[in-house]
């Protein structure tokens, strides 16, 4: 009788968790062999893509992996197309590499469809439909690109019903080819973006000429999540792009040994070979952060005991209900949440530590990194 595989140890869910922070780019130093994101851009072109159905907490994603950068800078990446937002995987928002966004639907827009399409059954949307509005929305985001409100009445006014949430689906069903995409800040709105024609405004996000298969695509794009997320198993792989195994397994095994592979309690964990050469010694055993919600290093991962202990799930996301809160992470795991709280003119950020006694030197760090926040967001 075959025995079991041993449990991960505490040690080596450490080492996962610090050798995570740095393939993602949230060490000061930079990792050996491998460039360090200097722009925005760069940040999201290596991470692939970026949950950011929250914008600011997406944006504040990018800032955190870039010290002493601003939302300012973060909004001029939108503004020139060389970030896009859109419906990427698992029916989310991301902040995408306009470069990766063709090959990305390819892979995951079917699988978002299927997803939805109960809902736009109830809704009574058919492809013949969206054939027919697809040119509208382009024509009506032009150079300049679209509100939501614009966009709904030029959806209206060619004879498409858009009350209750029929709006939106329809916009997130136009939006799966890729011909638009939300990029440039409304005037006057820091929280809102207009519709872009993709073609007209970012030249990354247009196709290339030369055909590419869902698998070749695929393949690049595995590739990229374990380079960044790594170490990390191939279901948190398939969970990270909304697809079954046997899809990502293939891919994996398609990239032959460009990847390094460790076993830990019974599974196989994939990470870059720069990385993996600092298994015997990971880095940030002192580091401090204060992450967005929604932060990759989180939600990067179908597992996330590595960085997060069962217990403490319920403070993270109250109720499952799939809203995750600002978290503060110590040394590669998750110890607190943190907030925002304004009263009159005054902000001001709060601590709220799992654990009651937290020296005051780890209160002090927490408190100079969550106000770098306020920086960037003033910035």
């Amino acid at each position: 009788m075959a025995t079991a595989p041993a449990p991960m140890t505490r040690s080596d869910k450490l080492r996962v968790a610090r050798l995570r922070l740095a393939a993602q780019g949230l060490l000061p130093k930079a990792v050996p062999g491998m460039d360090a994101a200097t722009t925005p851009e760069m940040v999201v072109s290596r991470l692939g893509m970026v949950q950011a159905q929250d914008l600011a907490q997406a944006c504040w994603a990018l800032g955190v992996r870039l010290p002493g950068s601003t939302m300012a800078e973060v909004h001029a990446a939108l503004e020139s197309g060389g970030i896009v937002r859109s419906w990427g995987a698992r029916g989310t928002l991301m902040f995408l590499d306009p470069r990766l966004l063709h090959r990305l639907l390819l892979v995951t827009g079917p699988r978002i469809k299927a997803l939805a399409a109960g809902t736009w059954r109830s809704e009574n949307i058919t492809e013949a439909e969206l054939e027919s509005l697809l040119p509208v929305v382009v024509e009506r985001c032009g150079t300049a690109g679209a509100s939501r409100s614009e966009l709904m009445e030029a959806i209206s006014a060619a004879g498409s019903d858009v009350s209750g949430q029929r709006g939106y689906h329809l916009l997130v069903a136009l939006s799966l080819g890729g011909q638009i995409v939300q990029g440039r800040m409304e005037p006057g709105s820091g929280t809102r973006q207009l519709f872009m024609a993709s073609s007209r405004w970012s030249p990354g996000a247009v196709p290339e000429t030369t055909a590419e298969t869902p698998e070749l695509a695929l393949r690049e794009i595995v590739l990229r999540y374990f380079r960044s997320h790594g170490p990390a198993t191939v279901a948190d792989c398939a969970w990270w792009l909304g697809l079954g195994l046997t899809p990502v397994r293939a891919a994996l095994e398609a990239l032959g040994d460009e990847l390094a592979t460790r076993e830990l309690g019974g599974s196989a964990y994939h990470l870059a070979q720069e990385i993996d050469a600092l298994w015997d010694d990971a880095p940030g055993a002192r580091s401090v952060l204060a992450l967005p919600g929604f932060d990759e290093f989180l939600l990067g991962y179908k597992d996330r005991s590595a960085t997060l202990a069962p217990e403490h799930s319920e403070a993270i996301a109250p109720g499952g209900n799939g809203v995750f809160r600002r978290t503060l992470v110590s040394g590669g795991q998750t110890v607190g949440t943190w907030q925002v709280e304004t009263k009159g003119r005054e902000t001001r950020t709060v601590a709220v530590p799992f654990e009651a006694g937290s020296p005051a030197g780890m209160l002090g760090r927490m408190h100079s990194r969550m106000n770098g926040y306020l920086k960037f967001r003033e910035g």
